[in-house]
């Protein structure tokens, strides 16, 4: 196999955000690359290697690895679980590995065959022991058999992956229709194996904990989708009503609006649509297919109604204080008492263990195997567990996680280790080479077929069609692979990798001294900064991005035009500011040169015949003549924009919060923001420097708000170069302000009481040299696009960064190589939705 650290040519390949959010580590970027070149038998190989239930996950993973894509905040993100799904519909009926041999005497005793319990027995077969896997029912596969509906998971695609399992561990012995309590005691599985592991999974439904509860028309998720996946087909009554927000309520919502007799189905939530657990794709599927979402309203009884009929009782909620994981806690709404109607009420939250031999043992807890998260140890010192049943309901990628760790603990308590080092996930790279597709920056998210219903809804038919070779190849090409684009002459990871190869190596070894030769030259920062403030120097261009340059960088045009606000048309995004005090013959001079640059002037005093973003504090007055008027003060803002006029704010470090929700609910063409931090006053970026998180922040709020896009950011603050501002405009910003950097090509003197009394150039001079900057920054700025593939400057991204420094990857949210992107960002608040609900829940997660 290849290097997975560092390639021939010397590029290092660090696990990207998309690997590091996948709990079982799958190596994305190199089979979305593999999809792209074709070579789907090495896809297949990349995608299985940590993940025995690839099929499977193919259709039902919850993808974090998606919500982690940095395409996501631009244009969607890659689909990644579709190619998944694309390679092992062509290729995993018939992939095989080799058989492991069994070549340990100890066994092992697993009971449970849902995701962690056999991927657990998968990685302790492949290190050659025996392992009995103890299964309650009359298959394996746990949860995701039972609980997961056909229409999304056909029983082939699971045999698929189980039987690929089995064949690669001949070692694997499994037990059907053994359930622990029942079959056997646990001191008898003690007594014939050296280890044992509970993997029992959450097999029970929550009752709703309300009066009414226990009467007939009342079930749980978890037993009514059981009974469908075993083949019933059972009459329901027509109204349903779901209580819950959570996949399993979207699955048994979903499910029962295909049974027989169902005409209508209601999701009853107590929270709001955008703070539904339950992931956004299954939401915007269950409204495509009709099913009706009653948010904001908590049940708080059940009773019996004529024939067979149900009431719901329920109340109102509306948000309360914050809880621990952030949200806010669902408060009743006083007087807001209500009835719902239904012929059947489904139970959907939350699940919890259930086995009598556990509990008598005193192992079972609260519906959880008692055991310590980090060891996967119980009080029982050869008894270990993990998955659902332990440590609550999760993904089935995540309870693979933890199959994983649990076979390594076990592995390692069998060779005698009785304080193992942490699992760690291992990030595997292969090395491919970036795709070369010449529209993989345009090309949107290929979306697959969605064909709901179907024409016989009982009959499960499969709710999405999977890529043909042509999108997928399209969906590949889209990666950004930021696996191989570090940005900077990082050492950081391969440093280590020498350190501990040199630890291996005896002293005066060649090897050795050549490994530090190469540590020694050339590493101008191998520690990443973290003394020091957040700076646009710690921010670079992708060089990697140039493998994939569509353009010529010295002949082809880069767009640099920008309509400010919607209302002030320059071609250029960097405006002057600080002249406001100029002399009359600077200041006509100036207005004329930065009108012929296609620039502006923002302050409080018009410049000749420049366009004007007039700053207008508490005590000024609007000027008609100005294209833009910029308000300190939010409530003025407010009544400028009811007149019909484009309007922007001045935010700074303060007041960004506030000003940027004042912009969003009075609808402001425009924020800017002064990260110098004195009202735009370029002395200010001569005393610190520029708070460059604001401009984050202010697009993270944006972010919340669905506002993106739709309000312009003006950042002003120690900009110097065409690069600072390519920088900025990568990071959302529409246009960036030039104040010192302006005032050095007048000649001003910005250390004096007075900058203009003794400027030693002429005022057209001046002003011919503050235009020339701003077409060599333009220039500038335009190549750094153009050596990212753009044709547009305002098509930089964030995607073509990366920090050098920690201070500035927190403070930009850009990964710094070896650590990862510092922050996410998720959609909060929104209004309650009732019924077909558009596009809302496609945009759940951010």
């Amino acid at each position: 196999m290849s290097d997975p650290i560092a390639g021939a040519d010397g590029r290092d390949f660090l696990p990207p955000a998309c690997q590091t959010a996948c709990p079982v580590g799958t190596d994305v970027p190199s089979y979305a690359a593999f999809v792209w070149e074709g070579r789907f038998d090495q896809a297949i190989e990349a995608i299985t290697a940590t993940n025995p239930f690839s099929a499977i996950c193919g259709r039902v993973c919850d993808a974090p690895c998606e919500c982690a894509c940095r395409r996501g905040a631009a244009d969607g993100a890659v689909a990644i679980r579709g190619l998944k799904r694309f390679v092992l519909d062509r290729l995993g009926a018939s992939y095989r590995l080799p058989p492991v041999p069994v070549t340990r005497s100890e066994t092992i005793g697993i009971v449970g065959a849902g995701p962690a319990g056999l991927t657990a027995a998968h990685d302790l077969a492949c290190a050659g022991f025996r392992v009995d896997v103890y299964e309650a029912t009359d298959r394996p596969g746990g949860m995701m058999v039972w609980g997961i509906p056909r229409f999304r998971l056909p029983e082939g695609v699971i045999a698929q992956d189980i039987d690929r399992l089995l064949a690669h561990c001949p070692g694997i012995t499994l037990h059907a229709n053994q359930a622990l309590g029942r079959d056997f005691t646990l001191a008898e599985l003690k007594s014939r194996h050296d280890a044992v592991l509970l993997a029992i999974g959450l097999s029970k439904g929550k009752p709703l904990g309300i009066p009414g509860d226990g009467l007939p028309g009342v079930v749980d998720g978890v037993s009514l989708l059981a009974r469908v996946n075993r083949g019933e087909r059972p009459q329901l009554p027509s109204s349903v009503v779901v209580v819950g927000g959570g996949d399993v309520a979207m699955d048994a919502a979903r499910t029962a609006r295909r049974m027989p007799g169902v005409e209508s189905v209601r999701i009853v939530y107590r929270r709001t649509l955008d703070e539904l657990p339950a992931r956004g794709d299954e939401v915007k599927s269950a409204l495509a297919e009709g099913i009706e979402f009653v948010c904001q309203v908590q049940p708080v009884a059940v009773a019996a109604e004529g024939e067979g009929g149900l009431t719901l009782h329920c109340v109102k909620t509306e948000p309360g204080e914050r809880e621990g994981d952030g949200r806010r806690r669902p408060q009743p709404v006083p007087g807001s008492e209500h009835a719902l109607s239904a012929g059947l009420v489904i139970a959907a939250v939350g699940q919890e263990a259930h086995n009598a031999e556990l509990a008598g043992l005193r192992l079972l807890n609260g519906g959880r195997v008692t055991a310590d998260a980090s060891s996967l140890r119980t009080a029982d010192p050869k008894v270990l567990a993990a998955g659902d049943g332990a440590f609550g309901g999760s993904s089935i990628v995540e309870a693979m996680h933890q199959g994983h760790k649990a076979a390594y603990t076990i592995g390692a308590m069998l060779d005698g280790c009785a304080d193992p080092a942490p699992y760690r996930t291992p990030y595997r790279n292969r090395r491919v080479a970036v795709a070369q597709a010449p529209a993989w920056e345009s090309t949107p998210r290929q979306e697959p077929a969605f064909c709901g219903l179907g024409a016989d809804p009982s009959a499960f038919t499969q709710v999405d069609a999977t890529f043909d070779e042509d999108t997928a190849r399209r969906e590949a090409s889209r990666c950004f692979r930021c696996d191989a684009e570090t940005g900077s002459a990082n050492t950081s990871l391969r440093a280590r990798e020498g350190v501990m190869a040199m630890a291996h190596t005896p002293a005066g070894d060649a090897a050795a001294q050549s490994m530090l030769l190469r540590r020694r030259l050339g590493a101008a920062r191998p520690v990443p900064r973290q003394d020091v403030s957040a700076t646009l120097d710690d921010l670079v261009f992708l060089p990697a991005n140039l493998t994939r340059l569509v353009i010529d960088p010295y002949r082809e045009q880069c767009g640099t035009a920008i309509h400010l606000g919607g209302a002030v048309a320059l071609g250029t995004p960097f405006v002057v500011s600080g002249f406001d005090d100029a002399p009359e013959n600077l200041r006509t001079a100036l207005g004329r040169a930065l009108a012929e640059a296609g620039s502006a002037y923002l302050g409080r005093q018009a410049l000749g015949e420049a366009p004007w973003l007039q700053i207008v504090g508490a005590d000024d007055t609007p000027e008609p003549a100005a294209s833009l008027w910029i308000f300190t003060q939010t409530d003025r803002a407010a009544a400028a924009k009811g007149n019909g006029r484009p309007v922007g704010l001045l935010a700074s470090a303060d007041t960004l919060n506030d000003t940027i929700e004042a912009a969003v609910e009075c609808a402001a063409d425009l924020v800017l923001i002064d990260a110098a931090g004195a009202s735009v006053d370029p002395r200010a970026e001569l005393t610190h420097p520029p708070a460059i998180n604001l401009l984050k922040d202010a697009v993270d709020h944006l972010l919340r708000r669905r506002r993106l896009g739709a309000i312009d950011l003006v950042f002003h603050g120690g900009v110097r170069t065409g690069s600072d501002g390519a920088k900025l405009i990568a990071l959302a910003a529409s246009a960036v302000a030039l104040g010192v950097a302006a005032h050095i090509a007048a000649g001003t003197r910005l250390e004096d009481a007075n900058p203009f009394a003794d400027s030693a150039e002429p005022a057209d001079a001046s002003a011919a040299a503050v235009a020339s900057l701003i077409r060599a920054l333009t220039a500038e700025a335009s190549m750094m696009a153009r050596c990212c593939g753009k044709t547009k400057l305002h098509n930089l991204e964030p995607e073509d960064l990366r920090a050098l420094s920690v201070p500035a990857s927190v403070a930009t949210g850009v990964p710094l190589p070896g650590r990862g992107v510092t922050g996410d960002v998720t959609a909060t608040a929104g209004a309650p939705v009732v019924g077909n609900a558009g596009g809302i829940a496609a945009e759940l997660r951010i």
